[in-house]
């Protein structure tokens, strides 16, 4: 029997003691960007990626740019693409080399488009996370973006979601955000002592309808940004996810009901 589908409102149901190997082992699912057949020496974009991450991910990056040729055979000269990794403390999304040459070769009002994707099911036996009906469920995590790749001043137009699925892959509503995707980067993060503004602890409820899909839930986290010549020296790394736990919320007429058992047990007590 799966000990986390009984819990009661307000424990933890997912966190680092039951999903200790959540990030790890490192690991990574990289964009090699692809040259066209017969194409001379020049600069290229495009490419996906796409399998099975660590023990509970799964990971699709897209998006990549590659400096060379394939007119006598395939000469690569220096490439960069998306990728999404696991490192053993954090799911990383990152650009697999330094873009600077690239990027630059691109030209002024070009970009590579890059893309992640990454999907980890609660499905630890003994441990499933099963969602029940009319239940909020929230989502506290640490999101790193120290290095400007979420600075949407620099162009690079931006975006960071989460979704949470139930166990047929279907997106449940987070009710504050009229939707089921949530960018992070129109959240208000909460602050962390020595952290920038790009970085912070994320809390996000998502709330089941009168029915949910069987199955171990999940969790979806989508990244995307356009990479210009004006996000050179950015460095490799867009956003880093660490320290996830899920809890199930308790509605505001059960913590009353608390409330009064409480209340009766101290009186009957004098």
């Amino acid at each position: 029997m799966a000990s986390s589908c009984y819990l009661a409102n307000g424990q933890s149901l997912v966190d680092g003691s039951n999903y200790p190997g959540l990030f790890s082992p490192a690991d990574e699912i990289t964009v090699d960007p692809p040259i066209p057949e017969g194409a001379v020496l020049g600069t290229y974009i495009g490419g996906t990626a796409s399998g099975a991450l660590g023990t509970y991910w799964q990971a699709t990056a897209q998006g990549g740019v590659v400096l060379g040729s394939n007119l006598l055979g395939e000469i690569r000269v220096a490439d960069t693409g998306a990728q999404v990794a696991l490192s053993g403390s954090g799911l990383e999304f990152n650009i697999s080399n330094d873009p600077d040459s690239l990027l630059g070769g691109l030209g002024v009002g070009l970009g590579a488009t890059m893309s992640w994707q990454a999907t980890a099911t609660f499905d630890e036996p003994g441990e499933e996370l099963f969602l029940l009906p009319n239940t909020v469920y929230r989502v506290v995590f640490d999101v790193d973006g120290s290095n400007g790749l979420l600075n949407s001043t620099l162009g690079l137009t931006p975006s960071f979601g989460i979704e949470m699925l139930d166990g047929a892959g279907n997106a449940i509503d987070a009710p504050a955000e009229d939707g089921t995707l949530v960018n992070i980067i129109g959240l208000e993060l909460l602050g962390i002592i020595g952290s920038p503004p790009e970085s912070g602890r994320a809390v996000v409820d998502f709330q089941t309808g009168s029915s949910v899909a069987a199955g171990a839930a999940g969790l979806r986290f989508t990244g995307f940004a356009i990479l210009p010549a004006t996000a050179l020296n950015l460095g490799t790394n867009f956003a880093t996810i660490s320290n996830i736990s899920i809890t199930a919320v308790p509605e505001p007429s059960a913590l009353a009901l608390g409330f009064v058992g409480v209340a009766f047990t101290l009186r009957r007590r004098r």
